[in-house]
C-alpha cells in the first residue's frame, strides 16, 4: 500500500480536525451554559425576571426603590391576584407604571407574566379581615382629623413633613401618585422605610375601613391641577430663577 505525501498530509489534517472538535469541549475558557445568550422569552427564573423588570422601581432584597414594595406579605394580602395579574400585565394608565406583557407593548410572554404573578402572591400574608384594595375616597374634613391622629407624629401636623417622615401634601408628589397608591400605602405601609402599616400606627388601635378612606381624600383634597402642578414645578413660578 502505497501514501504519497499528499494523501498523509490530507490524512494528518482530517485527524487533526477530529481532534479539535472532539476536544473542544475540554477547552479553557468555555463559557457555562448558565452564561450563554438565551433569548429574552426563554427567561423563566423568576429573581432573573423581577430584577429585569421590577426591582428598579420597587426595590429588592438588596436596594430600596422610589415605589411601594410589592414583595411586601401585606401588600400582596391585599391586592387581588387578577388585579396585580393586570397591573404586570397592562400597567396603570397615566402612572409612570408600564405595562410589560407583549400585548401591551411590553417584552414579556404571557407564561412570564404569570411566573411574575405566581410567585409573588405566593408571599402573601396569611391574614383575614384586611380592609379592602380599592375603595372611593371617604371625608376630607373628617380625613383632617384622622391624618392628625395617625400621621402627624411622623409627617408633621399639616402634611409638611416632619423629622422622621417627608411631605405628604407636596403637590408634585401627589401629582405622580394615584389616590389609589395612597390607599395601598396607608393600608401596607412601607416598611423598607420604617413606615408602619395601618395596624401599627397606634398601638392596638387600627385604622378603621372608613378612616383610610378619609385620610385618602383629605390627601388628595391637596392636589393641583395637571396645569397648576407643572407651574409648581418649574424653576420660574415664583419669578424666581434660583
Amino acid at each position: 500500500m502505497n501514501f504519497s505525501w499528499q494523501s498523509f498530509l490530507s490524512y494528518g489534517c482530517f485527524a487533526a480536525s477530529l481532534l479539535a472538535v472532539s476536544g473542544c469541549d475540554q477547552l479553557p475558557g468555555k463559557p457555562k451554559e448558565s452564561d450563554r445568550w438565551q433569548p429574552p422569552e426563554t427567561v423563566k427564573d423568576f429573581k432573573t425576571l423581577f430584577g429585569a423588570n421590577c426591582s428598579a422601581c420597587h426595590g429588592d432584597d438588596a436596594s430600596i426603590g422610589p415605589s411601594i414594595s410589592v414583595q411586601n406579605p401585606l401588600y400582596l394580602a391585599v391586592i387581588p391576584k387578577d388585579v396585580l395579574r393586570k397591573i404586570v400585565a397592562e400597567g396603570i394608565k397615566g402612572t409612570a407604571m408600564p405595562g410589560f406583557a407583549k400585548a401591551n407593548g411590553g417584552d414579556l410572554t404571557d407564561e412570564q407574566v404569570d411566573i411574575l404573578v405566581n410567585n409573588l402572591t405566593s408571599k402573601a400574608a396569611q391574614q383575614t379581615n384586611l380592609p379592602s384594595y380599592s375603595a372611593a375616597p371617604g371625608d376630607a374634613n373628617h380625613g383632617s382629623e384622622v391624618y392628625n391622629q395617625y400621621c402627624a407624629n411622623c409627617h408633621g401636623q399639616a402634611g409638611q413633613g416632619g423629622e422622621k417622615a417627608g411631605a405628604m401634601v407636596n403637590p408634585d408628589y401627589l401629582h405622580l401618585v394615584s389616590d389609589q397608591y395612597l390607599r395601598s400605602v396607608i393600608i401596607c405601609g412601607r416598611p423598607e422605610l420604617g413606615m408602619p402599616n395601618y395596624q401599627e400606627v397606634v398601638r392596638d388601635h387600627p385604622m378603621s375601613t372608613q378612616e383610610i378612606a378619609d385620610v385618602v381624600a383629605w390627601l388628595a383634597s391637596h392636589r393641583l391641577p395637571a396645569e397648576g402642578a407643572t407651574a409648581a414645578a418649574s424653576p420660574t413660578a415664583n419669578g424666581s430663577s434660583q
